[in-house]
């Protein structure tokens, strides 16, 4: 029997609120997702994906946490996406050069809104940085396992090559049963604008045939651009199958941990649009803008254009000053979200 369905519709929609009794903050979970003290109120946050998936991980966090959070530094390294197909070297060096130049913009946390980086590099990003640093997957792990007995994953081939969530979900619990799917076409599509599309929903079909077949009570998405598909997934999927996003689930522990180190519960912020956040593409600015506005539903203030060698800059571009942003503005090259 599935339990607390109710809590995972919300999750899912992105309006859990923490008063179900669940305890997901990052500092209680039962596997390295932090490294050092936890997130405090006021924290700079960094975030990193391969691309524009990780908008749906910032949206997340910068609507949950409210004025709690200080702001948001965000790089999508649409150069050299996706990552699901590379080799795991290509991968840490990637995730070497990106949290290094992250690690210099006065962030005091990382969160690794990326999957398959978590899953091939992150144990040795936290043996590098000297900040927390926390993904998406030991959180996600922790719900379901208490939650769901049948579970799908849908994910990108490395992810799933690595069982990043079926290692973590059986190791807290070794009963549950656990199918992850490979979608190495499905983040192509996103990131060339096509989420509503005739190519994405013969995408979708199969992998949903496959879950629907298999009998899953949840299905995870265990790649931050799925949260971007999810209505189409939800229309599929004929209601019989809880969507469960982790970037819901991760940005409520983040503010329960927030709330347990200031002793003041964390209200949610009023806006649902992604802001006080520097974002950063080593690809073109202006396609990743548009991208993203067909993702997201409103245009983002303000992209930057940072090259796969300026990554390599270890000081900071980035001021401590928080000043107004001019909408529609597009940035080039290394130049400062917020002047």
């Amino acid at each position: 029997m599935v339990e607390n369905h109710n809590v995972g519709s919300k999750l899912a929609s992105g309006s859990f609120k923490g008063n179900q009794g669940l305890d997901l903050s990052v500092n209680k979970i039962n596997q390295q997702d932090v490294s050092g003290d936890a997130i405090t109120k006021g924290a700079r946050i960094g975030l990193f994906d391969s691309g524009l998936g990780g908008l749906s991980v910032l949206r997340q966090l910068s609507t949950r946490l409210g004025a709690s959070a200080h702001s948001f530094v965000y790089v999508g390294d649409t150069a050299r996406c996706p990552y699901g197909d590379r080799s795991a070297g290509e991968i840490s060096h990637f995730v070497a050069q990106i949290v290094d130049w992250i690690s210099n913009q006065t962030v005091d946390s990382i969160v690794i809104a990326c999957n398959t980086s978590a899953a091939v590099a992150g144990d040795e990003v936290r043996k590098n940085v000297n900040v927390p640093v926390i993904d998406l997957i030991g959180v996600t792990a922790d719900y379901v396992s208490r939650n769901f007995n049948r579970i799908g994953v849908i994910a990108t081939s490395t992810t799933v090559k690595r069982k990043a969530f079926s290692k973590a979900i059986l190791e807290r619990n070794s009963h549950k049963h656990v199918t992850e799917i490979a979608c190495p076409d499905l983040v192509p599509l996103i990131e060339r604008g096509l989420s509503e599309s005739k190519e994405m929903d013969a995408a979708l079909k199969k992998y949903c045939d496959k879950l629907l077949k298999d009998e899953a009570e949840a299905v995870i998405l265990g790649c931050t651009h799925f949260p971007f598909v999810d209505a189409t997934l939800k229309r599929m999927l004929q209601d019989r199958v809880q969507l469960v996003d982790p970037a819901v689930l991760l940005a409520e522990s983040i503010a329960q941990s927030i709330s347990s180190t200031s002793g003041t519960y964390v209200e949610a912020g009023t806006q649902s649009r992604i802001s006080r956040s520097h974002i950063y593409t080593t690809g073109d600015p202006s396609r990743f803008r548009e991208t993203a506005k067909i993702c997201l539903g409103y245009t983002l203030d303000t992209v930057n254009g940072i090259t796969v060698d300026e990554l390599t800059m270890t000081q900071p571009v980035i001021s401590l000053v928080e000043h107004a942003v001019s909408t529609g503005t597009v940035t080039p090259n290394m130049v400062p979200a917020t002047t």
